[in-house]
């Protein structure tokens, strides 16, 4: 689950760099860019959560015969959970705040602002902190390439 952490890093430390504004057309490119990126770590987080294994792997923990992993599989099934429901809220604010650069640029700030104190309430707080669910690696290195389609995360992922 480390490589989720990368991800939900790499979104805070993304959104840490969104400009307060979106008047000029300098604001406006990076605002884009900034969200692209954000976009790109939101997919590369779906195909990690979303990949058919993880449900194998989490339905090995449930079946366990020691009651202590049986629970933690559970909290780990909740988290998911969560991050699945973060997903569905983040692509739903990309899209509003896309359309805000073009269409009502004084919306910008406290939309903007919404979306970063959503993702710190649920993920972490300061940026780059992890939660300790996520310094587990969930996936083996041959599953990773099969998963994740972005060849950047994918080079970060094997370089941990």
């Amino acid at each position: 689950m480390k490589h989720i952490g990368y991800c939900l890093d790499g979104i805070q430390i993304a959104m840490a760099r969104i400009p307060k504004a979106v008047i000029s057309p300098e604001d406006k490119q990076k605002a884009r860019e900034i969200l692209d990126e954000i976009q790109k770590y939101a997919n590369t987080l779906e195909q990690l959560i979303l990949n058919p294994t993880f449900k194998v792997y989490l339905h090995q923990l449930e079946t366990a015969p020691e009651e202590r992993v049986r629970l933690q599989a559970h909290e780990i099934e909740e988290l998911f959970k969560d991050l699945e429901h973060m997903l569905l809220v983040l692509d739903l604010y990309l899209k509003d705040l896309r359309e805000i650069i073009t269409t009502n640029p004084q919306r910008w700030s406290k939309k903007a602002d919404q979306l970063v104190l959503m993702i710190d309430q649920k993920f972490g707080g300061e940026r780059g902190e992890l939660r300790k669910e996520f310094q587990v690696a969930l996936y083996a290195e041959e599953e990773l390439r099969r998963i994740v389609s972005s060849e950047e995360h994918l080079a970060e992922f094997l370089k941990n």
